[in-house]
């Protein structure tokens, strides 16, 4: 395939050395779309697909820096964002990413925790200081865990926070009860259900990356936002039924 011809996105997000979560499973997501990923690390993380130890946090200075030499080369239709420190890092990516890319379309997954359960975002002003940059972006695709943390559904009560209107949201299902797994997208004042059989067992390492990931591939090859997720759904499906274990490997 010609260079000229290639799809790409970015993803900005945390190195995970077990490939199932991070920036590694965010490009084997794109790539399984046929969009060349891109990546700039914010962590280079200690861990395997069953336990997480360390983040190792690398700083903003270097994160600018990568993406300053990746924007003298290319300009991205879809980004996401994955792990990072706190608030004030969040809010400096988004900053120097609308500016190198304004057109870009700007996906967020809130990890708040890892599936191995350790906690990154862990004090009441740190979701305070998200929720006023949670309208910086096109999408944003928290659990139900993530959604209460980060207190959006309280913020939408109090009129504080218009979701699906001054943003999208992808609320997934993946953590709820039932024998459908149901993702519900609120986009353009409207509210879209995805939903497919609940797989049994333990669940695999890394879904919301490679959830997120796949939408900003489709997204990247031009479809619009409940397609690129309805895609994405469908990837997830295979995703989570592929074989024993914490690691996910989906062949074309």
């Amino acid at each position: 395939m010609e260079q000229e011809n290639l799809v790409f996105a970015l993803t900005v997000a945390g190195f995970d050395g077990s490939a199932g979560a991070g920036f590694l499973a965010d490009i084997k997501a794109m790539e399984f779309f046929g969009v060349y990923g891109q990546a700039v690390c914010t962590a280079l993380t200690v861990q395997n697909e069953n336990e997480f130890l360390a983040p190792n946090w690398v700083s903003f200075e270097q994160i600018e820096a990568q993406l300053d030499a990746l924007a003298k080369v290319r300009k991205f239709k879809a980004i996401k964002i994955g792990l990072v420190e706190s608030a004030s890092v969040l809010s400096l990516i988004v900053k120097k990413l609308k500016e190198l890319f304004p057109d870009a379309f700007l996906i967020w997954d809130p990890i708040v925790a890892s599936s191995s359960g350790f906690a990154f975002f862990e004090t009441q002003e740190e979701s305070e200081a998200i929720l006023s940059l949670l309208p910086e972006f096109d999408l944003v695709t928290p659990n139900q865990n993530e959604f209460n943390f980060l207190g959006i559904g309280v913020a939408a009560c109090r009129d504080e926070l218009n979701v699906g209107k001054d943003f999208s949201l992808l609320l997934k299902g993946g953590h709820a009860l039932g024998n459908e797994s149901v993702d519900i997208l609120f986009y353009k004042g409207e509210r879209l259900r995805f939903s497919s059989p609940r797989v049994s067992g333990t669940g695999k390492h890394g879904t919301g990356c490679a959830l997120s990931a796949a939408i900003a591939a489709n997204v990247a090859l031009g479809k619009e936002l409940p397609e690129a997720c309805e895609m994405a759904k469908i990837y997830m499906d295979k995703y989570l039924r592929s074989g024993d274990g914490n690691l996910a490997f989906v062949r074309r």
